[in-house]
């Protein structure tokens, strides 16, 4: 069977937030609503835990909430086909999906959904509720909880002034374990999160143009310039050098060919892809996220 892919070809990308009840998620979707100043998707299982400004409310149905800036929330009780469908059937691409996972969802079985004609996946991030893992990965939700860890591209420790040193070094030790190689990011609260998952979309100017730094942040931002035209070879080297604290890294490269290459570094996740036409826009510097 034939598929189309929507808006002339462009791909949009998708970042997946899990992690068990209780960990943060919607807050950190509320902080992510609140600072873009982009046109953005998010799916969640419930609309109305979304707490969402009455002012910034353009529209609303049973399923759906659009925004005075461009954004729509969707609920996904029906399915996730549904919901990327209904997107699908929008003249205009979001910028970014950001999909909320339920405290009992597997990242694996959703992923499949974030590469749907007109999608691509960018990561996953799984929050990690300091205060409450350790009981978790000893109760009944044991195995649940270990495949969202395993799952994730990267992981943020939250809840972490509700724990001592003690405690926050035997989760972290943990979570090392559960899955290893995958950086760690600490949040006191999750709204220093957001531009970490933010940056998977376009924004004004590119997938260069990153958010300010604010006081409360978690991380340092900072961009490599990188001599173009440049091949996958090149860029691949330039990636192994990074820190092992790089948490996220995006750019978009001319080959010596002429074409458009995506660089997009999600914690594990390394992917070098050629932009379709429908894509193509200015080139960037390297720009590298790094937890301290």
């Amino acid at each position: 069977m034939e598929i189309f892919a929507p808006w002339d070809g462009r791909r949009v990308p998708v970042t997946l937030i899990g992690g068990y009840l209780g960990a943060g998620k919607t807050t950190l979707l509320n902080e992510i609503l609140a600072r873009t100043d982009r046109p953005i998707a998010v799916m969640v299982n419930e609309i109305g835990s979304v707490n969402i400004d009455a002012s910034l409310i353009k529209s609303k149905s049973a399923d759906t909430v659009e925004l005075t800036d461009g954004c729509v929330c969707c609920d996904i009780s029906n399915g996730l086909a549904e919901a990327f469908q209904s997107l699908t059937e929008r003249d205009v691409a979001p910028d970014h999906v950001i999909i909320e996972l339920s405290g009992a969802a597997q990242p694996q079985r959703v992923e499949m959904w974030a590469n749907s004609p007109g999608f691509r996946l960018d990561g996953v991030v799984v929050l990690a509720d300091c205060d409450s893992l350790e009981a978790n990965l000893e109760g009944s939700a044991s195995h649940l909880v270990r495949a969202q860890i395993e799952a994730a591209d990267l992981l943020a420790m939250t809840k972490l002034d509700l724990v001592d040193e003690q405690k926050e070094g035997r989760v972290r030790l943990a979570l090392s374990q559960l899955a290893p190689g995958v950086p760690l990011v600490s949040a006191i609260d999750v709204t220093g999160l957001a531009p970490l998952v933010a940056i998977g979309g376009r924004r004004p100017d590119g997938v260069g143009d990153t958010p300010p730094q604010q006081l409360f942040d978690v991380h340092t931002v900072s961009s490599v310039d990188i001599q173009q035209p440049v091949t996958r070879d090149e860029l691949n080297l330039v990636l192994d050098g990074l820190s092992d604290s790089t948490v996220r890294a995006k750019g978009v490269f001319g080959a010596p060919d002429g074409t458009k290459l995506l660089v997009q570094v999600v914690g594990s996740r390394r992917l070098i892809t050629q932009l379709p036409q429908a894509e193509d826009q200015q080139t960037t510097p390297l720009v590298v996220i790094e937890a301290p």
